[in-house]
Formats: C-alpha cells, structure tokens, sequence
C-alpha cells in the first residue's frame, strides 16, 4: 500500500474554541493516548510564547470589519501521512517511525505551510507523543481584499465547491509524502 497523506480541517468560531484547541495541542489538558515522556515541537511561532486566542485577536483586530457572530475566526488544520509513510518497513509499529523521514516530512510541511499561508498561519505543533506524528497548524482567515475573515473565502464553502477546493489543498500537500 502506498503512504496517504492526511489534511483535515475544522472550524473555529468561537474564542472558546480556539482556547479549548490550544490546550489540547500545547498539552495543558490532559490527553490519555498521549506520551508525557515525548516531547513536541513548535514550527512556526515559536518566537511567541502568547495564547492561540491572543495572537488569533490581534490579526483580527487589523482588519476594517469586526468579524460576524457567526464568523470562522481560526481554522485548525490537521495534517500527517498514513503509517506506511512513517513505518515503511513495518506500519504495525504504532508509536515508532524513521527519524530521518519524520524530519524530512515535519521540514516540507512547515516550509508548504509558510508558502501557502505565509503570516496568515500563526502557530504549527509537531505532535510527536502519540502513535503517528503529525501538525496541528492554526490560520487565521484573513480576507484582505473585504478586510474580513472569511474561511469560505480560503478553503471554500459548503457542496461541492469547496469539497473541489480541499482536494485540491490535499492534492498540493500530497506530494510531500513522495518527496515531492
């Protein structure tokens, strides 16, 4: 079988979610599948030691419209590859994987993050205390051309427009697991 690459997202509407999120990823709520002797690594903002719901207000708080009630103020994108990819020779070995392939993909996601969002992608956490590394990455919707957030806008809407637009988000993120 051949490695998969594994890009979900969700909706964060509320300031709450956005708290209840990050103390999930930063470990500050407990996470029973979780190995307290592995460590994690921040990607992207390591140089900010604030809360997700602190720096996700101040990119909001530079645009020309308060955001609506019923608005996307973060999303958080979940990205990995399946077990063949991180296990090649034996995917069965839940919690082990090559070092060297887990750097490789951890660096080209980072780096396709940064490409494809730039500032807009305030935090990305390599988990690597649970059984298959992956990233929690958190982007903000900022819509410049409305001054908005919009996540429609980014990843697209509900119906088969945006299920297009996350194929083809997954499709750019897939070569990654190919050396690509």
């Amino acid at each position: 079988m051949s490695p998969l690459t594994i890009l979900r997202i969700e909706k964060l509407k509320t300031f709450g979610n956005v708290a209840g999120s990050d103390d999930h990823v930063t470990r500050n709520r407990e996470t029973p599948n979780a190995d307290p002797t592995k460590d994690n690594r921040r990607l992207i903002g390591g140089e900010d030691d604030r809360s997700l719901e602190e720096i996700v207000k101040e990119k909001i708080s530079t645009l020309k419209h308060l955001p609506r009630k019923d608005a996307v103020l973060c999303t958080e994108m979940f990205l990995s590859a399946s077990p063949e990819y991180f296990r090649p020779l034996n995917p069965s070995l839940s919690g082990q994987w090559s070092d060297s392939l887990m750097q490789q993909w951890a660096i080209a996601s980072r780096d396709w993050l940064a490409q494809s969002y730039g500032s807009k992608c305030v935090r990305a956490e390599l988990h690597l205390d649970e059984s298959t590394p992956h990233i929690h990455a958190y982007i903000v919707p900022l819509n410049e051309k409305t001054g908005r957030v919009s996540h429609d806008a980014m990843f697209g809407g509900r119906g088969g427009q945006g299920r297009i637009k996350l194929s083809k988000l997954q499709d750019s993120h897939l070569p990654l697991c190919h050396g690509g």
